[in-house]
This record gives C-alpha cells, structure tokens and sequence, in this order.
C-alpha cells in the first residue's frame, strides 16, 4: 500500500478515536442522563444510605447508639461528597451549540492537524497536540486554524510495517470502545420501547431499595430499643 494513503489511514483513526473520547462518549452520557440521570441519582443515593445504614446497625455491638451513628455518618462522608458533586456536574454541563455544517468544518480541520501535527506519526510534543485536542473539543475554530500555521515537524522513521500494526491497533482498540456501554446501545436512547423497559427497570430496582431501606430502619430502631432496655 502507498505510503502517503497508509498515513492517511492511521490518521483518520486517530481522529475516529480522538473523536470518539472528545465528543461522541461525552455526548452519549448526556442523552443517557438525560433520559434516566434522574431517576440513577436517586437509585444511587439509596443504595447509599442501605449501605451507611447496614454499616450502622453493625457499628452498634460495639458502640452506643450516637456513637455508631455518627461513625457510620463519618465513613460514608467521603461517598455521599463525591455523589454529591457527580451530581452537579450532570446538571451543570453546558453544551456548545453549533450547527452541522460548521461542525463538519471544524471536523475537517481537526484531521488536516492530526495529518501534519500527531506526536503518533511527527516529532511533536504531546502537550502542544492536547492543546488541538481541546480547542476541538470547544469547537474553536480559529484557535483550530492558528494551530496550522504552526511549522510543520518531521515525521518520525515509521517503516510501512509499523503503519500497518498502528492502523491495525487502532481499528480494534476503536472497535472495543464501541463495545462498551453506552456506545453499543446508542439505539436504545432513540427507541421508545427500550427506554420504557429501562425506566421500568430502574423503577423496580428504586423500589426494591425502598423496601431494604425500611426494613433496616426497622431493623436499627428494634437492635437500639434493646440495646437501651438491656440492664
């Protein structure tokens, strides 16, 4: 195979790839939690509060009722933080708006850079090419076109050979990335049917974690009423 069309092959590969983690991953989250983001929150929480809950109950053969409260409240400080701010950032994220027509411009651009700029195929720092990652990934188009007028670096002595095995590594790591979730069931967020059995799935388990809830509350209240009424 031609040289000049085997770079070209692995550079669109790392573009489907930068792609893929730039935008693609990113955008697919979003329609997922915007389907049923609200619903996992409270699911997440509860399943939260059953674990702080069990962790209570044990803390009470050894500790006073407060005490193992509080313990309990202390080991699970950290979780319910980071939940916490998992949470704002669902809600918090703002999306470029921008039309096809000019995504597609910047798409074009973001490959021409990858062709003459990747540290994959040129002597070029890997932190100068994060810059072009995140100018692409704010859909910055003159920051995206300044970084072409940047002095073209050599290419690195890739023999064809190599070429081959990075294109041919890139196709299956690219391929794995589609086998993960939520990429392989991107069909599942347009079609109504499979988003009703997902809520309703997420509906049984809520309510499934309702009635653990309430039974370890009950569980808790009996195991202090006895620790209180043993002499």
């Amino acid at each position: 195979m031609e040289r000049n069309y085997l770079k070209f092959l692995v550079s669109e590969l790392i573009f489907v790839k930068e792609d893929t983690i730039i935008n693609l991953i990113p955008k697919t989250y979003e329609k997922y939690n915007e389907i049923f983001g609200e619903l996992e929150i409270y699911v997440d929480k509860l399943n939260l509060n059953i674990r702080k809950l069990r962790r209570n109950i044990k803390l009470l053969d050894k500790y006073s009722p407060e005490d193992a409260k509080n313990k309990s409240q202390e080991e699970f400080e950290k979780e319910f933080k980071e939940l916490e701010e998992d949470v704002k950032v669902k809600t918090q994220e703002e999306e470029i708006i921008i039309t096809d027509e000019k995504r597609k411009e910047i798409e074009d651009i973001f490959r021409e850079i990858i062709f003459y700029y990747s540290p994959a195929l040129y002597e070029f720092p890997t932190e100068e090419f994060e810059k072009a990652k995140e100018h692409f990934k704010n859909c910055n188009e003159e920051a995206l076109l300044n970084f072409l007028k940047r002095e073209r670096p050599r290419e690195l002595p890739i023999s064809n050979e190599k070429l081959q095995f990075m294109r041919d590594d890139l196709e299956i790591e690219i391929s794995m990335m589609f086998e993960r979730f939520p990429l392989n069931q991107l069909d599942m967020l347009e079609d109504k049917e499979a988003i009703d059995f997902n809520l309703n799935r997420l509906k049984n388990v809520y309510e499934e974690y309702q009635e653990i809830y309430g039974g370890l509350g009950e569980e808790l209240n009996i195991k202090i009423a006895e620790k209180y009424s043993t002499p």
